[in-house]
């Protein structure tokens, strides 16, 4: 897998809060080198994008290079931000409003928006041209009990699937104090639908799909829909200190959603897969 964090450098311009920190620019330094073979994520794109015969594009491979490129409208060298661990503060460009109004002087023109016609576009040209449609429009989804009602025969629940508050996507499960507060992966089931499969709070449970299989605890709330069952994801890692267990990523043991989701049903558009909304039954253990 790619190195963590604190396995490798990077350039972090700008954090949300406080508004000063926005023009604020650190280079990260690892805390430790990379265990095994592990290399950022940014290393193995600019690896990929040079074997794709996108070397130019990508300043030869070359780290540094890409960095120094992002710091020169700020007139900070990467050399400075090496020698400053806390970051270098940079002034603030002021703000500018009606920026679409501005002349652009390459076409004699207001600069207007980012789109074909420079407008605000409720018609979305893009998409006329590709085919697909033009207006916002309702399409049910490819597996729901509309769509599909032969699988809903086997598979009568809606499945969605949500995060945790406490975890970053699928990180942090080993920190004891955000661990202690979401212990498990859950599976939300509405007190009906729960009664009707014999569930009860806090028992684990079997979710399945036409994809996969995998085991979550159930969690009763009348927050959410009969018949829906919602499930936390990002579930792998371990926590030692509070003896809470790892879960397998690749069994039916485990509890990766991903396991649950078909990949050959996909968004025409965005390519995205179902992970909001596919079909499930569900099992006491």
């Amino acid at each position: 897998p790619a190195a963590s964090w604190m396995e490798c450098s990077a350039l972090k311009v700008g954090n949300r809060y406080p508004i000063e920190a926005m023009a604020h620019i650190q280079l990260r330094e690892a805390v430790v080198p990379p265990l095994y073979e592990r290399r950022s994520d940014v290393a193995i794109i600019f690896d990929l994008a040079t074997r794709l015969g996108l070397g130019a594009e990508f300043w030869g491979g070359d780290l540094a290079a890409g960095y120094r490129h992002l710091l020169a409208p700020s007139g900070v060298s990467l050399e400075a931000l090496a020698a400053m661990p806390h970051g270098i503060s940079v002034p603030r460009a002021p703000h500018r409003y009606r920026k679409f109004a501005e002349l652009d002087e390459t076409r004699g023109a207001p600069r207007g928006f980012a789109t074909p016609t420079k407008k605000v576009e409720i018609f979305a040209l893009k998409f006329a041209e590709h085919g697909l449609p033009a207006l916002p429009v309702y399409v049910e989804p490819a597996l729901s009990p509309l769509s599909r009602p032969d699988l809903a025969e086997r598979f009568p629940l809606v499945l969605t699937n949500a995060k945790r508050p406490q975890y970053m996507h699928s990180q942090h499960r080993g920190l004891p104090s955000l661990r202690k507060t979401a212990p498990n992966p859950t599976a939300e089931i509405h007190p009906e639908t729960a009664a009707e499969y014999g569930i009860r709070g806090g028992q684990w449970i079997t979710v399945e799909t036409p994809g996969g299989r995998v085991r979550a605890q159930a969690q009763i709330s009348d927050a959410i829909l009969p018949g829906v069952v919602c499930c936390s994801h990002g579930w792998w890692e371990a926590c030692p200190e509070l003896g809470l267990p790892g879960f397998d990523p690749f069994s039916e043991a485990g509890a990766n959603q991903n396991l649950l989701v078909l990949n050959d049903v996909h968004d025409p558009v965005s390519g995205g897969t179902p992970h909001r909304s596919t079909l499930c039954r569900v099992q006491s253990l």
